[in-house]
């Protein structure tokens, strides 16, 4: 009876170790259809990298973490930290140099490959991504699922962060990736530009007023950030297809330059993830975002 419960034992063990590498094979398969597949990383591959090398920085950019941290991470809350809390518009990103100051202290060097996570949405993991690419930063990697898809990957967690040397990172760029209100004001009748807003259905229809005014800006159109993701269980991305449909639906095609925004554009920054692991090669938040536009008396809103 014992040795029958034991190779019991051992058998599921082995069914959930092979079903587990089956649907880490099957994101891995999943991963490969995204142009840009390369920006998306699942978590076995991840530890494999952790594993192996020690020239790689992993950012956790959770508020809160509980005490539980991915081995090797450095936690870094990357919505609260890239804000400029002096700036008129609301949650605006912080400046090149407090940027730079900010991202040394966690040991970027500018040829050190980067993974970030969160929660599991890649919400705050995506704002990051943004800001690296805005200041010229282009080695950035997001970990699909963050912490949740880890944990289900049968992943072991720490309950400590990494705290690592400063590091030498020099913003290198010839302009922000990022556009402003003025830039927006010409597009929204260009028909070679699209305007896409990232917020709630609520939010653009104006029936949820966040800021002096609400609706949304002319010509835009309208596709909330998490529709890319699986809206049950651990938030991966969707596949491809799906997401690429849900685009070309609202006009939203890579002839295009599109310009993501929210109302603080950090929604708006999932969006540019969204859209960079795509492919679109002409990408230009709107930084000021909702935050900026619906407090202006002085611009059309429909």
């Amino acid at each position: 009876m014992f040795n029958y419960t034991i190779r019991s034992i051992s058998i599921l063990f082995l069914t959930l170790a092979f079903i587990i590498a089956c649907s880490s094979a099957e994101k891995e398969d999943v991963l490969l259809t995204y142009p840009n597949h390369h920006l998306l990383i699942e978590a076995w591959p991840l530890m494999d990298l952790l594993q192996s090398t020690t020239n790689l920085i992993l950012i956790d950019a959770r508020e809160e973490t509980n005490g539980e941290f991915l081995p090797g991470a450095t936690h870094f809350p990357a919505v609260s930290n890239l804000t400029d809390r002096d700036h008129p518009i609301a949650s605006f990103l912080i400046g090149p140099e407090e940027f730079e100051q900010k991202l040394r202290a966690v040991g970027l060097d500018n040829n050190t490959p980067v993974v970030i996570y969160d929660d599991g949405n890649n919400l705050a993991s995506a704002r990051l991504f943004y800001a690296l690419e805005n200041y010229g930063f282009s080695n950035t990697f997001l970990l699909n699922g963050g912490i949740q898809g880890w944990k289900a990957s049968g992943l072991k967690t720490v309950d400590f962060s990494v705290t690592r040397e400063p590091g030498t990172f020099t913003i290198n760029r010839d302009k922000p990736v990022s556009c402003d209100i003025a830039y927006v004001l010409e597009a929204m009748n260009d028909p070679d530009k699209i305007i896409f807003d990232a917020r709630s259905a609520s939010e653009f229809t104006g029936d949820d007023v966040r800021a002096e005014r609400g609706g949304h800006i002319p010509n835009a159109v309208n596709l909330e950030w998490n529709k890319v993701l699986q809206p049950e269980g651990v938030p991966y991305f969707l596949p491809a297809a799906d997401i690429q449909m849900l685009l070309t639906e609202r006009g939203i095609t890579p002839d295009k330059e599109v310009i993501p925004h929210c109302h603080t554009n950090v929604r708006g920054s999932h969006a540019y993830f969204t859209l960079r692991l795509m492919g679109y090669d002409s990408v230009r938040p709107y930084e000021g975002s909702w935050s900026e536009y619906g407090n202006r008396p002085d611009v059309a809103i429909q």
